[in-house]
Parts: C-alpha cells; structure tokens; sequence
C-alpha cells in the first residue's frame, strides 16, 4: 500500500487530540481509539504496522476481560499492565507516522503554528530519537545471537538478568553516542540561530489532509461519548 503523507501540522493537533481523549476514556473506549488508531495507520499505508498492531491488541484484549473475570489477584496486578497498553497504544500509532516526517520538514511546518523553538526541537529529537534506537537495538540482538547471549535462545531462558545485561549496557552506551551525534548534527545545521528558519519544504495544508483530521476528530469525539 501507498504511504500518505499527511501535513505535519495536522498530524501533530492529532497526537494532541488523541492524547487527552484517552486520559478520559474506560477501557471500552479506548478500544474504539485503538481501532481509530489502527484505520489511521493504514490510511497512511502502515499495512505492516497495522497488521502486527492488531494481532497484539486482540491478545491484550481478550487477556484483559480474562483478568477482569479472574479471581487470583496475580493476575489483576497484571489486568494493570494491560490497561496501560490499551491506553497507550493510541498515542504511539499516532506517533509512529508523525515520526516519519523529515525533521527539518516538520520544524518547518509546526512553526507556522506558533510553537515555541524549544518544543519543537524536543519533539523532532524525541521522535528522531526512538526509531534509531530500535535500529541499534536490533543490531545488539544481533550480535547478541551470534554469541549466544540472546534472551531468544532457550538456553539463556536460565540466566535472564546476564542477558539483560549484555543487551542493556551496549545499549546504554550506544545512547549516550547517540545523542552526542544529534547535538553536534543539531549545531551545524543551526539550531541555535534565534530568527526563524528558512526551509526547502513546502508547507501548504490540503483539502485531504483537512478532511482526514476532521474526520479523526468526529470519530473520536462521537467515541468519547457514545454509551458502551
């Protein structure tokens, strides 16, 4: 499927609007937000994403009512975790296409919307941030597994805090790296200078990207209060 690139602006009111519609909604809803989530995951051409979403939803789903019917209190400290996967889940469908958007195409974008510089350079680092790590971690994993220390290898099942670990202290290290690099990469494209900045993008709002937004919008609203 096609990816749709929806203007950063809209994107980002819609993280916004997502984000305080969940701190308000029981977990009914925020089932309803997670279907939202996903059919915008795949307006945008997430097919992928989307697919490996909804698996993970409908087994946190139908453990969440199996928690709720339980009478072991186990497994309502774990009901807990749950319902925070539900509950976040929204946010960060929401964030993955956002974090898409070329840094320096969605600075130029939300700053047309009167967002103070330091936002707007938390945000874009913030979502920058995380799919390098994923990167980074995947390719610890990787020689994780090749030296047999990888928490995938039945053998190591035994021993978890080891391999825990030898994957959490490379990446700890790699972070540190990391965010060096973007500091030095943020000076020498002139982060700092105070005017505004000039950019090669072209932020214009289409008629599509305004209808997109309204229709999340409508939906999540009419979820927030419908009975259920």
């Amino acid at each position: 499927m096609k990816k749709k690139y929806i203007d950063p602006r809209i994107q980002f009111l819609l993280l916004v609007f997502i984000g305080i519609i969940i701190l308000v909604s029981d977990v009914n809803r925020l089932i309803l937000l997670n279907l939202l989530a996903l059919s915008y995951l795949l307006y945008n051409g997430h097919m992928k994403g989307a697919i490996k979403t909804s698996v993970m939803l409908m087994v946190v789903v139908v453990f969440h009512f199996y928690i709720l019917k339980s009478d072991y209190q186990v497994l309502k400290f774990v009901g807990f975790f749950t319902f925070l996967i539900l509950r976040f889940s929204p946010v960060i469908m929401f964030a993955s296409v956002l974090q898409e958007v070329p840094s320096g195409k969605m600075i130029s974008s939300l700053q047309n919307l009167g967002i103070p510089k330091n936002i707007l350079i938390t945000l874009a680092v913030t979502l920058r941030f995380f799919p390098i790590i994923k990167v980074e971690n995947e390719s610890i994993q990787m020689s994780a597994k090749l030296r047999g220390l990888s928490l995938s290898q039945p053998k190591n099942w035994l021993h978890p805090l080891n391999s825990f670990e030898y994957t959490f202290v490379p990446l700890m290290m790699r972070t540190l790296k990391i965010t060096d690099e973007l500091a030095a990469s943020a000076m020498t494209k002139g982060i700092d200078y105070p005017e505004a900045r000039t950019s090669i993008y072209d932020s214009r709002i289409k008629f599509s990207d305004i209808a997109v937004g309204c229709t999340i919008v409508t939906c999540g609203i009419a979820i927030f209060f419908t009975k259920v």
